[in-house]
């Protein structure tokens, strides 16, 4: 018997809740909210368990705990291959389901839910449970899957991809180039320190990226004048992403809000149509009709459209003036 029909407005419906924005879906919202404390309960209670003491002390409340959220996480998982196709065959919704699966959000939701098999393989093999989750934690990028300002974030990073692959291969060349140098001056007097280009490019590393740790410095005049440039050439180097992520972040901006700002040609008539459907049915007045048509079609504000019809005043009004 098929029960495509009878199946298709829940499978839609939560396919909506698990893989939309909630927006102002309130059922939705609430089902998010849920999931966002539990996920935040399964990180902080993984990472709790890395601390000796607690671990030994409430071991079995955690593993409770911890396998209550891990078993959300597998209803979750399941819930989303179900609801992602409502293919005819069983053939296309398996293939569907294979493809739904392979994206990046569905295997870290694979990945964290793995513990769960591991009393029924892998009995005794702790180290890599502990492993597999710790390695849960990184469900918390389902926060960041319908956030905006991630998209955002990756169209400016797309938009500027050839800017920033010149700055690596700047980033690259100043590590290359500061290793050798101080390689070829700091050798003698550091011949343990300063080994090899390798054993200088771990220096180079730590100085261009102003951290600094301290454990191989130069102690030549001509090493230690050489460290300052490049010291300084690694703050200005780490300096321009920021600002080109910043102005990336303005354009993108803009581009919204002229968009948001301008409706098109095709949309225009619609909502004409929408309006004449409005007045043919007395819903909406003919002055209201050209008001909103005028300011549609050109942009006016309400007392500027006010004002091109009939002098500002509603038709009685002018009838009024008329006597």
């Amino acid at each position: 018997m098929n029960t495509e029909e009878e199946k298709s407005p829940l499978k839609s419906r939560v396919y909506t809740i698990l893989e939309k924005s909630p927006g102002g879906d309130r059922p939705a919202f609430l089902i998010h909210a849920f999931l966002a404390i539990v996920i935040l309960l399964n990180t902080s209670l993984v990472v709790i368990y890395t601390v000796p003491d607690i671990a030994l002390k409430y071991r079995l409340p955690i593993n409770i705990l911890i396998t209550v959220c891990l078993l959300i996480f597998a209803a979750e998982y399941i819930l989303r291959l179900w609801s992602c196709t409502d293919a005819p065959t069983f053939k296309a919704r398996t293939m569907d389901r294979l493809r739904h699966a392979t994206r990046f959000y569905m295997i870290i939701d694979v990945i964290s839910i793995v513990p769960l098999l591991f009393p029924f393989f892998l009995p005794g093999d702790f180290a890599l449970l502990k492993t597999f989750r710790l390695l849960s934690i990184f469900k918390l990028g389902r926060y960041a899957q319908n956030s905006g300002s991630l998209a955002l974030l990756k169209r400016v990073i797309f938009k500027k991809r050839e800017i920033f692959t010149i700055m690596v291969f700047f980033l690259v060349f100043v590590i290359l180039f500061s290793s050798t140098i101080m390689y070829l001056v700091e050798n003698s007097a550091q011949p343990e320190k300063f080994s090899s280009i390798p054993a200088a490019m771990w220096w180079a590393v730590i100085t261009v990226t102003t951290v600094g740790y301290g454990d191989i410095i130069p102690i030549t005049p001509l090493g230690q004048t050489l460290a300052s440039f490049i010291t300084l050439a690694g703050v200005l180097l780490l300096a321009l992403p920021s600002a080109i992520l910043a102005s990336g972040f303005i354009e993108e901006r803009q581009k919204e809000n002229e968009t948001a700002s301008e409706i098109s040609p095709l949309n225009r008539i619609e909502i004409l149509e929408r309006l004449s459907a409005l007045k043919e049915k007395e819903h909406i007045s003919a002055y209201e009709f050209n008001k909103l048509k005028n300011l549609i079609f050109s942009g006016h504000s309400d007392s500027d459209t006010a004002g091109n019809d009939n002098g500002g005043m509603k038709p009685a009004e002018n009838k009024k003036g008329d006597e």
